[in-house]
């Protein structure tokens, strides 16, 4: 009897402090400002939907000074790009607020907070205007869905360029393309494909 009383009390302390580990790493975030050793947010599948999270972005944790975000693009005309920031859907076909063309949000750097987001269909204007208004600091997220190329004039290739898209020049027709950047990245961005 005292074996099973102590084998009960012992797995309850391991299930608490396994509990308790998601909580420690928030904290540790929002009331430190500092990385938790639990962070994930540096893994290498940062565009990939993770198993568990069906439907969802994927749920990471991460320094105080970073945000999760997960970009897809439209595969062919059927499935409509998903674009996920700070473990939030901003634009997918479930929330119907995605089109054919260039699929874009406007992060502010700083907060977090989604300043703008929008799509640019295959035939509209307004892309370049939209570009035009980002203010450095601020985290630009793309995803293309069907056709991305008719919006994508040499004027609006150089502003992505300038936010630091090296594979902007190369989009041709139906091609798939994502990207994460912010205006006067003096470097290319790693999150590109």
């Amino acid at each position: 009897l005292s074996f099973a009383v102590m084998f009960v009390v012992i797995t309850v302390l391991i299930w608490g402090s396994l509990l308790k580990r998601k909580s420690l790493q928030e904290h540790a975030k929002y009331v430190l400002g500092r990385e938790s050793s639990g962070s994930d947010c540096f893994s290498p599948g940062l565009f990939e939907l993770k198993p568990g999270y069906p439907g969802c972005c994927p749920h990471k944790i991460c320094p105080a000074d970073h945000f999760p975000f997960f970009l897809r693009s439209g595969a062919a005309n059927m499935v409509g790009p998903k674009i996920c920031f700070n473990n939030n859907i901003i634009l997918s076909g479930g929330q119907n607020n995605i089109g054919w063309g260039v699929n874009i949000v406007i992060v502010d750097g700083e907060t977090g907070m989604i300043l703008r987001s929008d799509f640019f269909k295959v035939q509209s204007k307004g892309l370049h205007d939209f570009l035009k208004k980002v203010q450095k600091g601020n985290i630009v997220l793309v995803a293309s869905y069907e056709d991305p190329t008719v919006q994508l004039t040499d004027e609006v290739r150089k502003l992505f360029a300038e936010m630091g898209s090296s594979m902007v020049s190369s989009v041709k027709y139906r091609d798939n393309w994502v990207f994460a950047g912010a205006v006067g990245l003096k470097k290319r961005s790693p999150f590109e494909k």
